[in-house]
Order: structure tokens, then C-alpha cells, then sequence
């Protein structure tokens, strides 16, 4: 198993949770130190699954877009 750590900030911890299982099956833990996720996985999250991650969990927020 791995160890991930990745940052809270715009990550739902139901939707983490969802796509982990989607990912891994029940192949994993997590917990949140402070402001961090620390993910036990299979394999590391790349930065576009992480990506996905925050956009799901903010779908109104629009990260990465400039106004």
C-alpha cells in the first residue's frame, strides 16, 4: 500500500470516499490530520484524479477557470 498525503482544500470527504471505492473497491483508509487527507491506497492518485476529486466536490466553484 501506498502512502498519499494531499491537501483538504476542496475536497469532500464523501466524494474522496466515493471515488476511492470506485477506484480501489474497499481497498483503503483515510484519515484527516489537520488539514490533510492521508490516504492508505493500492496506488497514488495522480494529479487529474485529484483534480476530478476537488471539481466534484465544488461543481459551482469552476477551479482552474480565470474571470
Amino acid at each position: 500500500m501506498e502512502i498519499q498525503a494531499i491537501s483538504n482544500q476542496y475536497i469532500d470527504k464523501t466524494v474522496l470516499s466515493q471515488v476511492l471505492w470506485g477506484l480501489f473497491g474497499n481497498n483503503y483508509e483515510f484519515e484527516v490530520q489537520d488539514e490533510i487527507f492521508i490516504l492508505r491506497v493500492p496506488r497514488r492518485l495522480t494529479d487529474d484524479e485529484i483534480k476530478q476529486i476537488q471539481k466534484n466536490s465544488n461543481p459551482k466553484i469552476g477551479l482552474g477557470n480565470t474571470y
